[in-house]
């Protein structure tokens, strides 16, 4: 099974609660970047595990314009706090009955950076920025192997402004 793990793009830095902060202009922009930059390599996710934080939520909701999920269930076990060793058993056991499917999941730091560390033995948790996407390959018996990380910068390092003008996202 392949895992992509996504933090979410750029989130407006105060709302009434931080589960209701919405993406930013630019962090739709991001978003937008990196699922065309994606979807060469994944023509659909068959299951996407989002937060319920409103900014994931976005951030999904761009990125399935580029790349379509068959099962997208919405996670309290993807918040910014969860515990990373209880999710990455809920995404191993996904990997055992799932071996030849792609998994997304859509989450917040550090989450996604103690998530790559629980699922790759032998590797430090990585610093995500904002939309950035790490994968990693898992192989029953053998846990999982670390692949990349790129965020919308690695992906268009030299133009100024990295990210396509993606119009009204709704």
């Amino acid at each position: 099974m392949n895992i992509f793990i996504m933090r979410h793009g750029q989130a407006a830095p105060q709302a009434s609660n931080d589960a209701s902060r919405p993406l930013t202009e630019q962090g739709s922009e991001e978003v937008c970047l990196m699922a065309q930059w994606l979807a060469p390599q994944v023509p659909a996710f068959d299951r996407v595990l989002v937060s319920p934080y409103v900014r994931s939520q976005q951030t999904w909701q761009h990125l399935s314009r580029f790349i379509s999920g068959k099962q997208v269930e919405y996670c309290d076990e993807l918040t910014p706090g969860a515990d990373a060793d209880i999710t990455a058993s809920l995404l191993l056991a996904y990997g055992e009955l799932e071996q030849d499917n792609n998994l997304l999941v859509v989450s917040h730091m550090p989450l996604v950076g103690f998530l790559v560390e629980s699922l790759c033995p032998g590797t430090m948790a990585p610093i995500f920025v904002t939309s950035g996407i790490a994968k990693i390959t898992l192989e029953k018996g053998h846990g999982g192997l670390f692949n990349w990380l790129e965020g919308p910068h690695s992906v268009h390092p030299h133009h100024p402004r990295p990210w396509p003008l993606c119009g009204s996202m709704g």
